[in-house]
């Protein structure tokens, strides 16, 4: 067999890093800046991130009269930074586990749109057969069983624990905070759960601040989402280039 002369051997062009827009649904500032750093650092050379904060709304949702402020405050945003992209985003991530505005936004936006609630459900149905969420605020638990009914996977729910306190109490990760989280892990445990989530983006990499885990898979929903976008985007890439070829 002949080999291919070289001239007519085509290189695979040098793809370029994905594009990846990350939307803080809170106010909150610091909190976008550490969920930025903390998708720079998972995604390495493999994306850009571009992420923005909400510009009005709560400083950390904890109601349902607050998420209806953030979902009309994320789609502004999110169709403002789009149409002011120097070039198209390849995906987008909603950073706040009741996503506000999802649906709006996959309905304006031509790519894969990724919440940390949905993506991290996924991912825990793909690691065991119940599944728990601990989060933070009192109000948390009957907006979660309205969401969870919602995407059909209530059946598979062994509960939702709420943490006392205001969320943005435990961006801190301090040992008293770490404390809490990590018997709120347990008792999910107890409740008969095989994996747990921890859920929304003030509790974003917590996990290695905890003193100890449990012995079933711990879900960080921030990177469940982050691991789901890059996943969406890399899947959209690769119909794309072969429909070119």
């Amino acid at each position: 067999m002949s080999a291919v002369p070289h001239a007519l051997v085509s290189p695979l062009p040098a793809l370029a890093p994905y594009r990846l827009l990350v939307v803080n649904g809170n106010t909150t500032t610091a909190l976008t800046g550490s969920l930025a750093a903390q998708a720079e650092i998972f995604f390495g050379d493999a994306a850009r991130i571009h992420a923005v904060t909400a510009g009005f709304g709560p400083a950390y949702i904890a109601s349902r009269a607050e998420a209806a402020i953030s979902a009309h405050a994320v789609l502004e945003l999110v169709e403002r930074e789009a149409g002011q992209a120097s070039a198209p985003f390849d995906a987008c991530l909603l950073a706040c586990f009741g996503e506000p505005g999802i649906g709006a936004v996959r309905e304006r936006l031509g790519v894969p749109v990724v919440g940390m609630a949905e993506a991290s459900i996924m991912t825990a149905m793909q690691r065991g057969d119940r599944y728990a969420i601990v989060t933070v605020g009192r109000r948390w638990p009957g907006m979660l069983r309205e969401q969870i009914r919602q995407l059909g996977v209530a059946s598979r729910c062994a509960g939702i624990l709420a943490l006392p306190g205001n969320a943005l109490d435990y961006v801190s990760r301090s040992p008293e905070s770490a404390l809490q989280v990590s018997l709120a892990l347990d008792a999910a445990v107890e409740q008969g759960a095989d994996v747990v989530i921890v859920a929304g983006a003030a509790l974003a990499g917590y996990l290695p601040s905890l003193p100890r885990l449990p012995d079933v898979p711990i879900i960080d929903s921030y990177r469940a989402a982050l691991a789901q976008v890059l996943a969406l985007a890399s899947l959209e890439r690769a119909q794309r280039l072969s429909l070119i070829r």
